[in-house]
C-alpha cells in the first residue's frame, strides 16, 4: 500500500502519469542532470525526508545517489540559516 502513496507523491511532484510513477519506482529511472535540480526540488526533498522517505528513495526519484541527496539537503539548510 505504501507504494501507492509513493506513486501519488511522484505524480504530484513531477509531470508524470501514474503508470510512469510506478515505472520510476520499479527502477526504470531516467537520470536527471544535476544542473536541472532547482532549490524548490531540494525543498521537496526535505519534505519527503520529513515524511519518512529515505535518502536512497528520494535519490531514486531524482536520479541521484543517497549521498548526493544528503549533501544537497545539508547545503540548502546551511544556506538558509
Amino acid at each position: 500500500m505504501i507504494e501507492n502513496y509513493y506513486a501519488l507523491l511522484i505524480c504530484i511532484l513531477r509531470p508524470v502519469t501514474i503508470e510512469m510513477s510506478f515505472d520510476l519506482m520499479g527502477g526504470k529511472i531516467t537520470k536527471v542532470q544535476n544542473k536541472s535540480i532547482k532549490s524548490n526540488d531540494v525543498e521537496d526533498m526535505i519534505q519527503m525526508k520529513q515524511q519518512g522517505m529515505t535518502h536512497r528513495a528520494i535519490g531514486e526519484l531524482y536520479g541521484l545517489s543517497e549521498e548526493a541527496v544528503y549533501r544537497r539537503i545539508k547545503r540548502y539548510k546551511e544556506a538558509i540559516k
